[in-house]
């Protein structure tokens, strides 16, 4: 099984930043080659809501159902997706920094479990570092997507 793990300094608070990572409606704002996402569940968003990321993968468009399988508020969340091409865990964690929050992405996944020993060569040879460049560009992403939110939230309103 592949493991990347990414994590940098979010210059916003806590509650921003697990406010935005918990507005799925809005994550393709930030997050790298995701088309749409839609939670499909009802109720309050936590541990049990089912949400679906589409993501193009070359010319194809593809739908991924995610399941949160936990949720500690302010602090920490799994979720897991069962994917047939790509079975994968996925835990966020943030905690209080004096710049801001530190994100920390965890995934750890399996590429095409089915081709067994093959698999785990892509995971090593071509996955790993690829999937730790695209955290970490989503981690630049949100930042620069907070940024941009506290900024317009504090300009004046026009007349």
């Amino acid at each position: 099984m592949g493991t990347v793990e990414a994590g940098t300094i979010i210059h916003a608070p806590v509650k921003v930043v697990w406010d935005c990572l918990n507005d799925i409606d809005h994550t393709p704002e930030w997050v790298v080659g995701l088309v749409a996402a839609e939670i499909v569940t009802s109720g309050t968003y936590g541990e049990g809501s089912v949400y679906h990321d589409h993501n193009r993968l070359g010319p194809f468009l593809q739908t991924t159902p995610w399941t949160v399988t936990a949720f500690e508020s302010l602090a920490h969340q799994v979720h897991e997706s069962d994917s047939a091409a790509l079975p994968s865990k996925m835990t966020l964690n943030v905690s209080p920094d004096p710049e801001g929050t530190y994100l920390e992405m965890i995934v750890e996944y399996r590429l095409l479990p089915r081709l067994g020993v093959v698999s785990r060569l892509l995971e090593q040879v071509l996955m790993n570092r690829m999937l730790k460049q695209v955290l970490k560009q989503n981690q630049a992403n949100l930042n620069a997507y907070l940024t941009q939110q506290i900024s317009l939230s504090l300009q004046p309103a026009s007349q």
